[in-house]
């Protein structure tokens, strides 16, 4: 019953995961043409310069994606469930609610960390070509509070589509918007290297939330 929950998930979602990597995989793309132009143009060796002693950062146009991504997943995999009702047969399914809203959510964090992943894999793929690995670690550093914020969105959203009433949306929705600032406090690179795995705890705090207002959608709390 488990695998027929997921496959469910997988058919609501698979057209925007699949657009979702493909848009991520034209971001790339451009980059590295910027890139590959720059090399050209001015050479390696001051890019190196522009990176180590201007402390820029060269994938800055990533910044939003993973945040855009996370939003937008979570809005295709619950809007329909609650603006259709659907939420209420799945809940009638011979599973315990809390495995049915978990698998739910595991299914869409997992669908997204697999985009995010593979997409952190060409960056690094494309980037021990041309960087030496101090400078990979700090490109690191500086991605992955960006991941995070797209993981964050998903979950805030989720919870914020599953929760019945719109007094407590609104105020998930603040508290979305104010943990998402964690995420993009500074964009100087490695700033984030001793808190990451602090951010790292955000979405996996907040995404249990979601099986609460379940909980209260079942027993009639709306508005």
């Amino acid at each position: 019953m488990t695998s027929a929950l997921l496959f469910k998930e997988w058919k609501k979602t698979k057209w925007f995961a699949i657009g979702a990597f493909a848009v991520g995989l034209a971001l790339l793309t451009y980059i590295f043409l910027k890139l590959g132009r720059s090399f050209r143009m001015v050479g390696l060796e001051h890019l190196w310069d522009v990176i180590v002693n201007r402390d820029q950062f060269l994938f800055r146009d990533v910044k939003y994606f993973p945040l855009a991504t996370g939003f937008c997943l979570a809005l295709a995999q619950f809007v329909p469930e609650m603006i259709q009702k659907r939420i209420k047969l799945s809940l009638h399914l011979p599973l315990s609610n809390r495995k049915i809203v978990f698998s739910m959510l595991g299914f869409g964090l997992l669908a997204l960390l697999s985009i995010f992943v593979l997409h952190l894999i060409v960056i690094l793929t494309f980037s021990v070509f041309y960087f030496p690995m101090e400078i990979i670690e700090s490109m690191v550093y500086t991605l992955l509070p960006w991941y995070v914020a797209g993981l964050t969105a998903y979950a805030f959203t989720s919870w914020i589509c599953l929760e019945p009433t719109w007094k407590r949306r609104i105020f998930n929705a603040l508290l979305m918007f104010a943990s998402l600032q964690l995420c993009f406090l500074s964009d100087f690179p490695a700033a984030y290297s001793l808190v990451v795995s602090v951010v790292l705890l955000i979405p996996l705090y907040v995404l249990p939330f979601g099986y609460f207002s379940v909980q209260r959608f079942k027993v009639g709390i709306q508005d």
